[in-house]
């Protein structure tokens, strides 16, 4: 992070980025359940190859309706900050995908207002629980890291690694994998993170894209599956 920010902002970030944080991201597996069950992913290298797909993905998508919904939050635009909910959801196709989205989203919204009291965040929550918002977790960060404080950078970097650490957590339970070999994986994931914050910020809310139909493929398939240890 720059050096003008405190401790406290640094602090701000490792919790919202923490996999201990209780919004329920632990229930998911973002695909990666499937994605062992039909072979796909089976042995070290294969987990990192579908993780930081996962990434690339999160990048083109969550990670800009993330920044605008951040944006929105700056320049008080409520209204800004709905149309990145609404166009991120459209772009989550199966159902699973929402799930998870939606779920996480409304529990950090509640968890962030009792935390710290902030006009903007509480007029966020009201429209998630009155219906008028969807409250996809991606823009719900993005209004919270911004009440919070934390700048878009770090911001996307929490999210990258949130989404990483989901995955490698789930994998312990899901395969044959070493604690050492999953932060191992996180090491080495550390090495393109500024490529793709780089492609997130190139990339419009008309631009987002989610092309991924294998991941797509295997959530489909979970849904369907009759044996589930994760929610997706």
């Amino acid at each position: 992070m720059s050096t003008d920010n405190s401790l406290g902002l640094i602090l701000h970030l490792l919790q919202l980025a923490d996999s201990a944080l209780p919004i329920g991201s632990f229930s998911f597996s973002n695909t990666l359940e499937s994605a062992v069950v039909y072979g796909i992913v089976h042995d070290e290298s294969s987990l990192e190859e579908f993780a930081y797909a996962a990434l690339r993905l999160a990048a083109t998508t969550d990670c800009v309706a993330a920044r605008v919904a951040h944006e929105g939050y700056g320049s008080s635009d409520i209204e800004l900050i709905m149309q990145a909910d609404e166009e991120l959801l459209l772009r989550k196709l199966n159902a699973e995908q929402r799930q998870m989205s939606l779920r996480m989203g409304r529990k950090l919204a509640e968890l962030a207002s009792g935390m710290f009291h902030d006009t903007m965040l509480e007029d966020w929550l009201g429209s998630i629980r009155s219906g008028e918002a969807a409250g996809t977790y991606a823009v719900t960060l993005g209004v919270v890291c911004a009440a919070s404080g934390v700048c878009t950078r770090e911001m996307i970097a929490a999210m990258l690694y949130g989404s990483a650490t989901m995955m490698l957590n789930a994998s312990l339970r899901l395969m044959r994998i070493t604690h050492n070999a999953t932060q191992r994986i996180l090491y080495g994931m550390s090495s393109g993170i500024d490529e793709l914050y780089e492609q997130s910020l190139m990339l419009s809310l008309e631009d987002m894209y989610g092309f991924a139909p294998q991941m797509d493929l295997l959530s489909a398939l979970h849904e369907r599956g009759r044996s589930r240890m994760f929610m997706n």
